[in-house]
């Protein structure tokens, strides 16, 4: 990714699983966003370290293969980059109050293309 991308809204997708992560990129494309994928944090980190001022929203899975999971990311995208907006989904458990940053959308898996629309609603 260059640190020069289109102004249209882009998203990084961070999911483990590529069947899953392959259809929420689709989602949100078809919705007219530009999508990046990761299958782990350490990836997502690596992009975000590149070009984290051309996101705009972050989608990310809790439980994930390392010693991050998606909820460490969501908070240290919150610190390093406030202005992303920042969705967590997850069929493990909610999380409790004050595991997840200010301003972050849940959506519990298995999610519905309308739930997961109306949490990055917000962007358009």
């Amino acid at each position: 990714m260059s640190t020069n991308v289109s102004p249209r809204k882009c998203f990084l997708v961070v999911d483990d699983e590529p069947l899953i992560r392959m259809d929420i990129v689709d989602l949100i494309q078809e919705h007219g966003f530009v999508a990046w994928e990761a299958s782990n944090v350490a990836e997502a980190l690596s992009i975000l370290d590149k070009a984290g001022a051309d996101f705009t929203g972050l989608i990310t899975d809790v439980n994930m293969p390392g010693s991050r999971n998606g909820m460490v990311l969501a908070n240290h995208v919150r610190t390093m980059w406030p202005h992303i907006r920042i969705v967590v989904v997850s069929a493990g458990r909610k999380p409790m109050a004050g595991e997840l940053p200010e301003n972050t959308a849940f959506v519990p898996k298995p999610w519905e293309a309308h739930g997961l629309i109306q949490a990055i609603g917000n962007f358009h």
